[in-house]
């Protein structure tokens, strides 16, 4: 596991040209702010509504929190108190139990103002976000039926919304899904009562890196307590469904797919190995590296595909990722994307153009949401529904930019 904090800063945006980039969008807008052009900050930066789901089934969203007592809340000294977890789930609702449109941010208000003090940028900067359509419905009744699970894993200082666009396609077909975000790993997360937590999972600066071995060591446990999250989650949901009366009674516990992306698809992979009520996992440009390699060395014996960019540089990542595909026993498939970059397996190019100064790459964004959304939902309808045979070859006939690898 050579040069692992490499690894961990190379795919993400550089921070210099992201500082200039944002440093000349806030001075602009705080001008117009300072100026009275309230209006003119709010539409400064069009932001494009979610995509329309292509399921029949409309979507529900509820939000909820979970205390796990038998863990702490973080591995460093000075946070005490149990493990506290804010969730995300969507799920097919029925048509006649529409009520209220669900915001894109959840606790807008509450974020905004924390962000805002953290930024020092006016409120109104931070509120556009709010303007996001999306295709949830709050708390709508559940469809009718019995539901798959797949369990959502955000990124290295993400948060549990960053694959929005996924979420909402799979449930429209079917699928509840389930997120977490991970405390203190996330960006930030709202706890109960409105509690606002920051990541302390941030890397230190160039000039200030740890030892090698100190930053292995703090990821192993990061990547421990993500893990140990999502079995967390699938004990909560075997316990809630059987008397629930939300769309947890719709569960199907005998089906549990993964998937997350970067540290998410890490931890996508830990867990698929260490539960084994999860079926299925998924990677989007997955971080394999911090993978033991006690762990990659090991039959996982589950479905596995990968979707990512062509490549992560130097880094050994797609070397850990082979070892682990050529091991596993069932179907193990990596799709490489001409054009793509870390952030594009996210939300993060959908919203605007914008985003290609500053970390997209060069394919469209309906193209790759296309890519995804087609492949994820292929991918656990064969491997939780006992859909059509999964067949990677089929994909590169329809996306030029697509090359398929199997072991």
């Amino acid at each position: 596991m050579k040069c692992l904090s490499n690894h961990l800063h190379r795919n993400q945006m550089d921070p210099k040209k992201l500082y200039s980039y944002f440093r000349l969008v806030l001075l602009v807008m705080i001008g117009l702010y300072v100026s009275g052009c309230a209006t003119i900050v709010y539409r400064s930066i069009p932001l494009k509504d979610i995509a329309k789901v292509g399921g029949r089934y409309p979507v529900g969203t509820q939000n909820y929190y979970l205390v796990d007592k038998s863990r702490p809340m973080w591995f460093t000294d000075d946070i005490t108190g149990p493990r506290e977890i804010s969730v995300k789930a969507w799920y097919p609702a029925d048509q006649r139990g529409l009520v209220k449109k669900a915001p894109y941010v959840d606790n807008q208000e509450v974020i905004s103002e924390a962000l805002s003090a953290r930024l020092e940028v006016p409120n109104a900067l931070m509120k556009r976000a709010g303007d996001i359509e999306c295709n949830s419905w709050l708390e709508a009744a559940p469809a009718k039926g019995k539901f798959p699970i797949l369990i959502y894993s955000h990124g290295h200082q993400s948060l549990k919304i960053a694959n929005t666009f996924q979420a909402e396609e799979l449930a429209s077909y079917g699928y509840i899904v389930i997120a977490p975000d991970h405390t203190y790993d996330a960006a930030i997360t709202v706890l109960a009562n409105k509690r606002v937590v920051y990541s302390k999972s941030r890397l230190p600066g160039n000039n200030h890196r740890p030892s090698e071995e100190a930053m292995i060591e703090r990821v192993k446990k990061q990547l421990t307590i993500r893990t140990e999250d999502v079995s967390f989650l699938i004990d909560n949901l075997l316990q809630q469904f059987s008397s629930a009366d939300n769309f947890m009674a719709n569960a199907d516990t005998s089906k549990i797919g993964i998937f997350g992306h970067s540290f998410g698809g890490c931890t996508s992979v830990m867990a698929a190995y260490s539960d084994t009520r999860i079926d299925a996992v998924f990677g989007l440009d997955a971080y394999f590296s911090p993978l033991p390699e006690a762990i990659t060395s090991r039959d996982m014996n589950k479905p596995f595909a990968h979707l990512g960019q062509p490549s992560w540089g130097s880094s050994n990542n797609y070397s850990v990722m082979e070892t682990l595909a050529k091991k596993n026993s069932k179907v193990s498939t990596h799709f490489a994307v001409e054009g793509s970059r870390h952030y594009d397996f996210t939300d993060f190019s959908q919203f605007t153009r914008l985003t290609k100064k500053f970390g997209s790459g060069k394919i469209s964004p309906k193209t790759i949401r296309l890519i995804m959304n087609t492949i994820l939902l292929d991918f656990f309808d064969y491997s939780l529904k006992g859909g059509k045979k999964f067949n990677p070859q089929a994909y590169e006939q329809v996306y030029s930019d697509l090359t398929h690898y199997s072991y």
